[in-house]
């Protein structure tokens, strides 16, 4: 196994996290009904009972980060008013800023509206300053081509869970790419 010295360091500034699949475990609450009611700490259900749970781990990543002071939003492709009641009944909602929920696939969009947003209140950020987590690399390239070279991690495949982010954000990580080029 490769030295991973300063390699994984970097100034991450922005996390900007997906939810479906990412944040909790359901893949699609856009098809759920509502309203959602609280049936546990970390769990909401719809109107039929179909239940959401968040994943173990995500309220430490929230609140680590914001202890951290980086910066937390969401883009994610679903309805707003899922997403949003969820938020609120779980008491998440808080943690983010400027969420980007918008019920097409375009992330591209939705992150550099953020950055934009974020740049007239007076944080401007570069590309390498933003680690964007997602259960799938469907957005990433087009991030990318968009955005500029943001840190990506993907969520079941780059890192097991939610404290895998907080790894990668101390430094102890290993994202894709690096584990690709220790490999060589």
């Amino acid at each position: 196994m490769g030295s991973r010295g300063n390699k994984g360091k970097m100034s991450i500034k922005l996390v900007v996290l997906d939810c479906d699949g990412t944040l909790w475990d359901h893949l699609d609450v856009s098809s759920l009904t509502l309203p959602f009611r609280q049936v546990a700490p970390d769990s909401v259900e719809d109107a039929h009972g179909v239940r959401v749970t968040l994943f173990g781990g995500t309220r430490a990543l929230l609140a680590g980060l914001q202890e951290r002071g980086i910066v937390i939003s969401a883009a994610s492709w679903n309805h707003p008013e899922p997403v949003f009641q969820i938020f609120h009944l779980l008491d998440i909602g808080r943690y983010f800023r400027h969420p980007q929920v918008e019920f097409h696939p375009d992330k591209a969009a939705m992150i550099s509206r953020l950055l934009q947003t974020l740049a007239a209140e007076g944080l401007a950020l570069a590309p390498s300053e933003v680690l964007y987590v997602d259960d799938r690399t469907l957005h990433i390239e087009h991030v990318r081509q968009v955005v500029g070279d943001v840190h990506f991690l993907q969520m079941g495949v780059d890192i097991a869970g939610p404290e895998g982010v907080l790894a990668y954000v101390d430094g102890i990580g290993i994202c894709h790419s690096e584990r690709s080029e220790e490999s060589l």
